[in-house]
């Protein structure tokens, strides 16, 4: 089977209130060259890498709620989730509350190779970032304290039963609101592979993890079912619906990708109601597709023999996914 090299990138759904100007343009860009560096890396290897590459770009150009750009927890740290999944053979490689590196998803890449452990969290995750002598993550920047503070004000003002969405995307106070990043590809073989990578919520509990660790929720590959997908938006939505396999077995039963997306996000909108996510999906013969109900969600595709990398962020933009 001949299959056109494509990858489809996700920056996160989400309210996205303080998106314009220079932050959307930069947001824009990283999506961009995301796309443009898993086209790259199809062109000389598989989908694995290619999302690997994509998703570490955007880990560390600072635009997304991933690596650099990470929002914080409810002590004012990162603690970042990441994962990978090869669709061959059903592989996967995760981390949670790690906030040892700019880049979880190099971690989740080893543990995805050496095959003895799927998921590491917290001090295990951080010890084994470590070991692989990966980029610091460091102290958050002032920038993000002064979020951290304002949001944190204002949670202590806010009723009990108010509490549940801080941090969210759907949070009517969130300014920095959008969330995980990720990508999916299919390679000239026709074998697919998917990744996300995130920060999280702000003002998460400490050791929260959410579906961007987990397999199935957050993400999902095999080939055999035909297909991969990258979820984004409220993890634990995720986690209950496993919005990523929900996909894949939509394709296993016949839906093309663009069917299987919004089936997915459609299963969410009828289990949780508006503002849940989106996600993205590539099949095994290269068909995409791309859906959300937040108020947006940054995509970008890139396709190998096409120069071309189509970017949107809201739902009335066109993009086409072909």
């Amino acid at each position: 089977m001949s299959v056109t090299p494509k990858i489809l990138v996700h920056g996160g759904a989400g309210a996205m209130r303080s998106m314009g100007g220079e932050r959307e343009a930069a947001y824009r860009a990283g999506l961009v060259e995301a796309a443009r560096l898993g086209r790259e890396a199809l062109r000389a290897g598989d989908a694995l890498e290619a999302v690997l590459v994509a998703v570490r770009h955007m880990e560390a150009c600072g635009a997304f709620n991933a690596g650099v750009g990470s929002c914080l927890d409810e002590d004012g740290r990162f603690s970042l989730d990441a994962a990978l999944m090869r669709g061959s053979d059903r592989a996967a490689g995760a981390v949670g509350a790690c906030a040892a590196t700019v880049h979880p998803t190099d971690v989740a890449r080893a543990l995805l190779e050496e095959g003895r452990h799927v998921l590491l969290v917290g001090e295990g995750a951080e010890r084994r970032a470590r070991a692989l002598g990966l980029p610091a993550l460091g102290a958050p920047p002032e920038e993000k304290l002064e979020t951290y503070r304002r949001l944190l004000a204002d949670a202590s003002k806010r009723a009990p039963e108010d509490l549940s969405t801080v941090g969210r995307p759907d949070d009517e106070q969130a300014e920095d609101s959008q969330d995980t990043v990720g990508a999916v590809a299919v390679d000239a073989r026709g074998r697919v592979a998917a990744a996300v990578s995130t920060g999280g919520l702000w003002l998460k509990l400490r050791g929260r993890v959410g579906d961007s660790a987990i397999p199935g929720a957050g993400l999902y590959a095999c080939d055999a079912l035909g297909g991969a997908s990258s979820t984004t938006g409220i993890g634990e939505r995720m986690i209950r619906a496993l919005t990523a396999k929900l996909a894949c077995d939509l394709i296993a039963a016949g839906a093309d990708a663009q069917a299987a997306a919004q089936g997915a996000v459609d299963d969410l909108a009828q289990r949780f109601g508006p503002d849940s996510g989106g996600i993205v999906v590539v099949d095994r013969l290269g068909r995409l597709g791309a859906a959300f109900n937040t108020q947006g969600m940054g995509r970008a595709l890139a396709s190998l023999g096409d120069e071309a990398v189509p970017v949107a962020v809201w739902p009335e933009e066109p993009f086409p996914l072909d």
